[in-house]
């Protein structure tokens, strides 16, 4: 009895304990850590993931509504303008393409002409900066279009590809995602990684299949993208000058396993032929020298101008910590959707990512009302287009408000809001030895969360992908892990876990203020994930590819 009675004593102790870490304020550095309340947090949630936001999808109204909602905030909180010209915008120039009436796709086999049906056999995928038109080309079979060295496997480069269209696999092979892991695509998968080997290899066009072994061996028809979503909601890139373009993107089309039977000469041939790969049975590649394609799609080219939101907090030295989050969503889910039966309602994007807004707007508030001044200046980014590939982020790693060589890091925050058995993760922290050890300095300050870190690279899928490859910029992410509403018209604010939100908010705010007081400088000394370059080579660093919808955060961190 009395052993009982002196473990549920020591268990009593033990549980004040931890009640009295978590709320003893003492213990923090960051001012005015209080002020950061849960009635705050929910306000801004609930406001960007509104129905009335439309889903705040880049270039829409909603989405420059959003940009001002955050300047407001700013500029009510104390915090300074830090954009263009001594206000709060930077201007990210964007183009895209409308399709001047319906791609055409035929071919002839054995003297007979098959015509391939726009939106029923195939659609575009965006690509074609230019219109195309291509009579009697030849076609080449590449896999997956991947090579990898540090596995052995290449099924790439034994294709001639010199003048003709490219017939790949989507995704990667089976093998590879075996382990449990629910999103385990690598950056291999990236359609930007495949298109850049191609085009290094001399390929003119691409035709893409997702085959009847990928994602479970679903009805992969079915995972042909919605004609609707390249009309209602077009592929957009980077309107960059002259000077800064890379190459330009080839015609790029996704076609039905159906489609992909008849190139190949049977039905079934699509399944058989991924098998093969799968295995590494590359002697299994097919030939198509006997065919000749038709190909034609002509567009014009439309530009237009979105906006990342920027403020400041001047501190004693010109060097600078950010702290950024994406405030664009989906809108109806035209691109970028896991919720196809739900295609054309609005996705709120209240996890992805009002929840980072929110930390944003909640940590600048704070700390401007404070009145106290922090060592190192802080910058404030809310960027525009993340979901359609980093769009933000990577125009303004190319055009930065504060020279590069003065930011000490930058705190990528992006769905944190739906945090499952109180568990976050930190991913990325190993990129610089000084954050991993502030960020598990401060991790026991809040022991009702269970802080996960990572010993791998960052993940590419965010916007703190360019600062950290393109910049060399120390950078850190935390991320709540993928959920059921992630990407889908369910992602509204009465999903979200407020109650360990609220700690993970001051937590990166405890983190980001003893960074700015820190003596040492944070040099970038974990390693850089090699990658694809523009030549097909890999190559270090990387400039982010163009998000595929049914790619995101490549690592998930446990429940358990």
């Amino acid at each position: 009895m009395r052993l009982t009675r002196l473990l549920f004593a020591t268990a009593a102790l033990l549980a004040f304990t931890s009640a009295v870490v978590a709320n003893d304020t003492s213990l923090f550095r960051a001012p005015n850590m209080d002020s950061i309340t849960m009635g705050d947090v929910k306000g801004d949630v609930y406001f960007l993931a509104s129905d009335e936001m439309k889903g705040r999808e880049t270039l829409r109204a909603e989405s420059d509504i959003t940009a001002q909602y955050v300047r407001n905030r700013f500029e009510r909180a104390g915090v300074e303008p830090a954009g263009e010209d001594g206000g709060w915008w930077q201007n990210v120039k964007l183009k895209y393409r409308e399709w001047q009436g319906k791609p055409g796709i035929r071919f002839e086999r054995d003297g007979q002409t098959v015509e391939l049906k726009y939106e029923e056999d195939f659609v575009s995928t965006g690509g074609a900066e230019t219109s195309v038109k291509l009579d009697a080309a030849e076609i080449a079979f590449v896999g997956y279009a991947i090579n990898d060295p540090e596995r052995g496997y290449d099924d790439i480069s034994g294709a001639n590809l010199s003048g003709k269209i490219a017939l790949m696999l989507r995704y990667e092979p089976s093998a590879w995602r075996q382990g449990g892991r629910r999103n385990p695509f690598s950056r291999h998968s990236y359609l930007q990684t495949k298109e850049a080997l191609c085009r290094a290899a001399g390929a003119v066009a691409i035709l893409m299949v997702t085959g009847p072994e990928s994602l479970g061996g679903s009805d992969n028809d079915r995972q042909l993208p919605s004609p609707e979503a390249a009309e209602k909601s077009p592929p957009l890139s980077l309107d960059l000058p002259e000077g800064e373009r890379g190459d330009a993107s080839l015609p790029f089309f996704h076609i039905s396993v159906s489609a992909c039977d008849e190139l190949l000469g049977g039905e079934g041939e699509t399944g058989r032929v991924q098998r093969a790969f799968d295995s590494a049975d590359l002697a299994a590649r097919p030939d198509l020298s006997a065919l000749r394609l038709n190909l034609a799609a002509e567009s014009r080219e439309v530009h237009d101008t979105c906006r990342n939101v920027a403020g400041m907090i001047r501190g004693e030295l010109d060097e600078w910590i950010i702290f950024g989050a994406h405030h664009d969503h989906l809108g109806y889910g035209y691109f970028g959707s896991r919720d196809r039966e739900r295609m054309g309602e609005i996705h709120n994007g209240a996890d992805d990512n009002a929840s980072g807004v929110a930390t944003v707007l909640e940590i600048a508030e704070a700390m401007a009302e404070s009145g106290v001044k922090p060592r190192r200046s802080f910058l404030f980014l809310t960027f525009t287009g993340e979901e359609k590939g980093l769009l933000g982020s990577r125009w303004y790693v190319r055009h930065p408000l504060v020279p590069h060589d003065k930011v000490y890091a930058m705190i990528n925050i992006d769905m944190i809001g739906r945090i499952e058995n109180k568990t976050i993760g930190l991913q990325g922290t190993q990129c610089s030895k000084l954050i991993d050890r502030h960020c598990r300095d401060v991790a026991p300050l809040f022991p009702q969360l269970k802080v996960q870190f990572s010993d791998r690279p960052p993940p590419a899928a965010s916007d703190h992908w360019p600062f950290y490859s393109e910049a060399g910029i120390p950078v850190f992410f935390p991320f709540g892990g993928v959920n059921q509403w992630m990407h889908t018209a369910g992602d509204d604010p009465e999903t979200i876990n407020y109650d360990d939100m609220l700690p993970v908010i001051k937590m990166l705010y405890e983190i980001g203020w003893r960074l700015s007081e820190e003596q040492q400088y944070a040099d970038c000394t974990g390693p850089v994930k090699e990658a694809i370059g523009p030549d097909g080579k890999l190559r270090d660093p990387l400039v982010k590819p163009a998000s595929d919808p049914d790619e995101e955060h490549e690592e998930e961190f446990s429940r358990e």
